[in-house]
């Protein structure tokens, strides 16, 4: 008996169309499916899942943080302490986030628009304080915003910054442009105030400290930078950094992961097709067809992957787990 069917990266291809459709629900005006729908390069299409699932906040509680030098207006209080108390519920804040979360590819006129370079170089994402809810399920936006970064148990608020250009009372737009997202403060706040969630990025290496409106540039041609932080302490990029195309490099990395172990699957099933077919036999399914493969599923599980695999014509579930060994059992519909 012989395959017929074994392209489990061809299949992970909907398999991330389909998990993208699914976090459509986060809000209203999320259209991510149609965005991707004619891709076909399981690689791109990995990178795009991951490039967007790191740019939201997984629903988890947590524990709230605040800096030394965090200071909230008070016009902004009672966003403040409504988005602490869904973050420390585990509440949705998705909402709070850059519009931007809206795009997971970009355009030719605006190749980055869903990629946020000051998460992917420093680890820190903006939150906009405000109550109201507008019709496409997004706070409105605020002139000033907290910059905060977020692991599994923890926020930690850095400070509240203005960005853009303010509106006056007239209703024109300020001339002066407000752009906080490569101010080293960012990092100095994080070294002072929690080293631990930064020290894997620590070096020694001697090296010369960049300006702020050096490191924009550099980050503009997708080059990371080391940064100093005050007392000289010097750091690579906390967000892991990007590649040259962009992308970040934890990302790329995970997708390298993934590409292998479906490598790794795909290999077992040709080795073992005879094994697995007198299995499947033993259990009261004949084979008298040859054999169709489809992944149906993947997620990591701590640091390792698990996938399901199914065989079209027998009914059989395969479960992988890195570590583990395979389990085979009979899907009944």
């Amino acid at each position: 008996m012989s395959i017929q069917r074994l392209d489990l990266k061809n299949d992970l291809s909907e398999v991330m169309k389909q998990y993208l459709k699914e976090l459509e629900g986060l809000s209203p005006d999320l259209d991510y499916y149609s965005q991707v729908k004619s891709e076909s390069d399981p690689n791109k299409l990995c990178l795009l899942y991951y490039n967007l699932t790191n740019r939201l906040v997984e629903l988890r509680p947590r524990k709230v943080h605040f800096s030394s030098v965090f200071y909230c207006p008070t016009r902004f209080k009672d966003a403040l302490d409504s988005l602490i108390e869904k973050i420390r519920s585990g509440e949705d804040i998705n909402p709070y986030l850059s519009k931007r979360i809206r795009w997971v590819v970009g355009t030719k006129k605006r190749r980055n628009r869903h990629r946020d370079v000051l998460l992917d170089s420093w680890g820190i994402k903006h939150i906009h304080l405000e109550t109201n809810i507008e019709s496409n399920g997004f706070v409105e936006r605020s002139g000033p915003i907290l910059f905060v970064k977020f692991d599994d148990e923890n926020a930690y608020f850095l400070l509240i910054k203005r960005h853009g250009r303010r509106t006056k009372k007239n209703g024109k737009k300020s001339k002066r442009l407000h752009s906080p997202w490569n101010r080293q403060i960012l990092i100095d706040i994080l070294h002072n105030n929690w080293s631990d969630s930064i020290q894997n990025f620590k070096t020694k290496l001697e090296f010369e400290a960049s300006s702020d409106d050096e490191i924009k540039q550099w980050w503009r041609g997708n080059i990371n930078v080391l940064t100093k932080s005050k007392d000289g302490t010097g750091y690579f990029s906390p967000g892991v950094g990007v590649a040259t195309s962009g992308d970040n490099i934890q990302n790329v990395r995970i997708c390298q992961h993934i590409f292998r172990y479906l490598d790794n699957v795909e290999e077992f099933f040709q080795e073992n097709i005879n094994n697995l077919i007198e299995t499947m036999e033993q259990n009261g399914k004949k084979v008298d067809e040859p054999l169709e493969f489809e992944l149906l599923s993947f997620e990591f599980i701590g640091l390792k992957l698990k996938i399901e695999v199914f065989e079209v014509n027998t009914q059989f579930m395969f479960d992988f787990e890195e570590g583990k060994q395979p389990l085979l059992h009979f899907e009944i519909n």
